[in-house]
Order: structure tokens, then C-alpha cells, then sequence
């Protein structure tokens, strides 16, 4: 499916904003954001941001769901087939998985925080629900997990996950990487 060149430009249009916030974002606090600095930052007209959006929140919102989207792609060569894993492998609470969506966050360590203080969790959520459906879920079966439970044990993972991460991010990501993935480990563990 090919786009017209004004889907291609409504598209830029808003990569140009979601960049420009991340950008202004880094030097200043949310509060202070106005719609005129995002627009000269992105290099568009006014008008532009109100045909993408009401308001900055708006913006913010779908600039968490850009950003979540964009990191778990990278994820999608990647992706685990769990027909050839044994048991121990099929464990996605570790190291391998959980540093680079911390390295992750503490690249967009204000990005998070924010997100967090507004519950703007909803970009990541969504995308989570994805690889629920298509990852966890099928590794819960196996584990003879009964489907009608599955969805209460990933919102325990994701909650628990996210509490500490924000926690992290909240302190300024003082504890090293290896430290935050072994807390999310013992929390996770096996008795």
C-alpha cells in the first residue's frame, strides 16, 4: 500500500513534531512546553499542529506511543519462536531481555518520568498487549497456565515491572542496570 504524497507529509509532520518535543523535552519541563516552540522546533506552521492535535497532551501521548513502537520493532527480527526453546529459555525476565529495554528508558529517562507522573502508560500498554498475545501467552500455555488467568499474571508482570522502572527513573537511574534487573528478578522468583 503505497501513500499519497499528503499522507506522506501529514506523517513527516508529525515524526517532526514527536522529535521536537523529545528534543525541547530534554532541556525543559513539560509545564513550560508551549505549541509555538514545538512548532518552530519541528519547523511547521502552526495550523499543522492543530490539524495533528487539541492540545500538547495529545502530542505527548501519541509521541509515547511513536516511541514504544519504535523501540519494539527492533525487537521483531528477534522475536522468540518458542517451538525449539526449552523451558528455561522460554524465561523472558532476564538480563537479555530486560538491559536493552532499560538501556532503553534511560535514554528517554525523561520521556518515562513524565509519562509516568501523567499515566501516560497507554502507548506502551498497547504495544505490550501485543506481544501478550503473541509471545507470553502461548509461553503461559505451555507452563499449563489456564488461559482465563493469563491476563491477570501479565498485567502482575507489566505493573510490577513498570512500578520499578519508574521507581528507577524517578531516582534519576542512580542503580546501575545490572542492580534494577536483579531486584525485577528476585521479585519475579520462584520461592
Amino acid at each position: 500500500m503505497f501513500m499519497n504524497k499528503n499522507e506522506s507529509k501529514y506523517f513527516k509532520s508529525a515524526e517532526k513534531m514527536h522529535a521536537a518535543l523529545l528534543t525541547i523535552l530534554n532541556n525543559k519541563d513539560y509545564e513550560l512546553i508551549s505549541v509555538k516552540e514545538i512548532c518552530e522546533t519541528a519547523g511547521v506552521n502552526r495550523s499543522t499542529f492543530y490539524l495533528h492535535y487539541d492540545n500538547i497532551n495529545d502530542l505527548l501521548q501519541e509521541t509515547v506511543e511513536a516511541v514504544y513502537k519504535d523501540f519494539f520493532g527492533r525487537f521483531d527480527d528477534k522475536v522468540i519462536d518458542i517451538r525449539d526453546k526449552d523451558n528455561e529459555e522460554m524465561f523472558l525476565v532476564t538480563p537479555r531481555y530486560l538491559m536493552p529495554y532499560l538501556e532503553f528508558v534511560e535514554e528517554n529517562r525523561k520521556l518515562f518520568y513524565l509519562m509516568y507522573e501523567k499515566n501516560e502508560m497507554m502507548g506502551a500498554e498497547k504495544t505490550y498487549e501485543t506481544w501478550f498475545r503473541t509471545i507470553f501467552g502461548p509461553i503461559l500455555t505451555i507452563f499449563g497456565v489456564p488461559e482465563k488467568e493469563q491476563p491477570l499474571i501479565m498485567i502482575f508482570y507489566l505493573k510490577g515491572i513498570i512500578g520499578v522502572v519508574t521507581e528507577w527513573v524517578r531516582g534519576g537511574c542512580t542503580e546501575s542496570k545490572d542492580e534494577i534487573i536483579s531486584v525485577i528478578q528476585k521479585c519475579i522468583s520462584k520461592p
